[in-house]
């Protein structure tokens, strides 16, 4: 097998001119969540050529279209994985590719395999090119950057003088920020797809309560007494009871087995949480009982 196998030195964009002319099948098969984009892929495709790639990077939004074969399926890797993976590729290369690749090549023209050519690029050449790269990068990130800019230099920069403010006040109140008491709804014996309440009592040390973001993440209860398929809810002001502010959520459980909680407390200075920066002040309650 090492008879086959060459390798390229100083790859760069005159080799991978050639190499996408002399190539019909790109592998593209490193662990899923460990594709940076896939640029090469692209290329290929754009060439012509048809892809055998793990769902990762663009191809794991490509693919349906792309006249190409999947490795895996989309879910998280783990590492008893890359056998199934393995097999995977042989079993494609063996049992589809290679038959489809050399039917009716001795008559002239491989019909089927061109198809899936011209499938992929019909529908990825429109999709994956340098002109929606450019479209994305002005859409998503130049625009709202300069909209954001905009913003923040008017009234000669008052909302950010106003923001670095509160900042310095919840700097100096978070020491005594913390939660005091939690509590749910959530009996011995709870049926799944009936309302639960999570309720959290907040000493906010002179913080008003839209100043912080009170979440609770809820799980089922594994095996090690980890929180395995969490999902996050935001919990909302509720009023204020011995100097504590209390926060409330109903939701409605669809999962069975033990389910467990913890609540935490963060504050509330970003417009979206999925941008809150990493070092963000947080206070957790620490995982309340399961049921």
């Amino acid at each position: 097998m090492a008879r086959h196998i060459v390798f390229i030195e100083d790859y760069d964009i005159e080799v991978g001119r050639e190499l996408v002319q002399g190539v019909d099948l790109w592998l593209n098969n490193p662990r899923r969540g460990e594709e940076a984009c896939g640029t090469s892929g692209m290329k290929a495709a754009l060439n012509g050529v048809l892809n055998l790639s793990v769902l990762d990077g663009w191809f794991d939004e490509a693919y349906e279209v792309s006249g190409g074969w999947a490795i895996g399926d989309r879910e998280p890797y783990h590492d008893w994985m890359e056998g199934i993976h393995a097999s995977a590729i042989y079993s494609l290369l063996e049992n589809e590719i290679l038959p489809l690749y050399y039917l009716n090549r001795e008559e002239g023209v491989p019909v089927q395999w061109i198809q899936r050519v011209r499938t992929s690029l019909e529908n990825l050449s429109a999709q994956y090119n340098c002109q929606r790269m450019i479209q994305e990068y002005g859409s998503r990130l130049y625009e709202p950057a300069h909209l954001a800019w905009q913003s923040v230099k008017s009234d000669g920069f008052q909302a950010a003088k106003e923001k670095a403010k509160w900042q310095r006040e919840v700097d100096t109140a978070w020491p005594g920020v913390r939660i005091e008491d939690a509590g749910t709804s959530l009996g011995p014996c709870h049926l799944s797809g009936s309302t639960l309440e999570l309720r959290a009592a907040v000493n906010l040390c002179g913080l008003k309560p839209e100043d912080v973001r009170v979440e609770a993440v809820v799980g089922r209860v594994g095996t090690t007494g980890r929180l395995e398929e969490t999902s996050v809810l935001v919990l909302h002001p509720a009023g204020e009871a011995d100097g504590r502010q209390l926060f409330r959520r109903e939701f409605v459980p669809h999962q069975t087995g033990r389910l467990g909680y913890t609540l935490r407390v963060s504050p509330n200075h970003c417009d979206d949480p999925l941008a809150r920066p990493c070092h963000s002040p947080i206070r957790w309650a620490g995982r309340m009982p399961p049921a």
